[in-house]
């Protein structure tokens, strides 16, 4: 029943909420610049990711429907494209669409739960790293500045406090943080050590390193079905061989109909035969 637990690589799940203005959508699109070659963007803000396609290189599912399953719908065709780093900019307004079917009568939520369950599974599941990013409610507090005249000052600030979203949905992912007006990061959510309770910057390639330096630390991570899709399907496409004599490749030998039943080494096996065929 119980056996020596070990350290997996993984891919990343991280939160990053904040007020109107604190750089979710920078700070997002800056680290997963740094974590993988490719990078897919929910975006429901109206195209604000696309204002920054002269900085980074992304593909973008503009969502004008915020229903949770349109998200899970974008979540997985992104993984079907083979996208590293998913963002979703913002989970807010999936948020949002749940408190309009629950309509403020408690008995709606049963349908709405489950909604909200299949979105974080989705995100979880994903074979991508997944950025969440999540609007901040957003208050004004008086605190003290410095004038130009180099005298202190009262003067109102606008801060983000808790995230517009279900309570508790920061424990779903490994990192959680909330960026400040001034792009100061700070994690308030760590499953990495050297990382919980710190502080960064204008959050970019630094970041993505410390990060990238925890998920590949341990044992390689089981391959997923999508990826022993794309590898034979790669290898098949590379020598023109056509999809019914795999099929037929992988019922002679390994009575197996699709390559997401064979093990890794049962994939590297059929593409070698692909290159005995060629």
């Amino acid at each position: 029943m119980f056996q020596k637990a070990t350290k997996t690589q993984s891919r990343l799940r991280l939160a990053l909420s904040g007020a109107s203005g604190s750089g979710k959508t920078y700070s997002a699109l800056s680290i997963s610049s740094h974590l993988g070659k490719s990078t897919a963007v929910i975006d429901t803000e109206r195209g604000s990711a696309s204002k920054y396609a002269d900085i980074f290189n992304f593909d973008v599912c503009n969502l004008k429907d915020f229903h949770p399953g349109k998200y899970v719908e974008a979540i997985k065709a992104a993984d079907a494209s083979g996208y590293d780093v998913i963002i979703i900019d913002s989970l807010s307004h999936a948020w949002f669409a749940e408190l309009d079917m629950a309509g403020g009568e408690f008995r709606n939520w049963a349908k709405a739960k489950p909604l909200e369950r299949a979105l974080i599974d989705a995100m979880l599941s994903s074979s991508a790293h997944v950025i969440g990013t999540m609007r901040s409610k957003t208050e004004w507090v008086m605190t003290t500045t410095t004038n130009k005249s180099g005298k202190e000052v009262l003067a109102p600030t606008k801060v983000g406090t808790a995230p517009m979203q279900a309570a508790g949905i920061e424990y779903e992912f490994d990192l959680a943080g909330e960026l400040s007006l001034d792009h100061l990061l700070t994690i308030s959510k760590s499953r990495c050590p050297s990382l919980s309770n710190t502080t960064h910057l204008n959050p970019g390639r630094e970041l993505a390193e410390l990060l990238l330096m925890w998920l590949t630390d341990g044992v390689e991570m089981p391959e997923t079905g999508q990826s022993k899709r794309d590898r034979v399907k790669a290898a098949r496409t590379a020598i023109g061989l056509d999809v019914e004599s795999v099929k037929v490749l992988m019922q002679n030998h390994f009575d197996a109909s699709d390559p997401t039943q064979l093990t890794s080494q049962q994939v590297d096996e059929l593409i070698e035969m692909f290159a005995e065929i060629d």
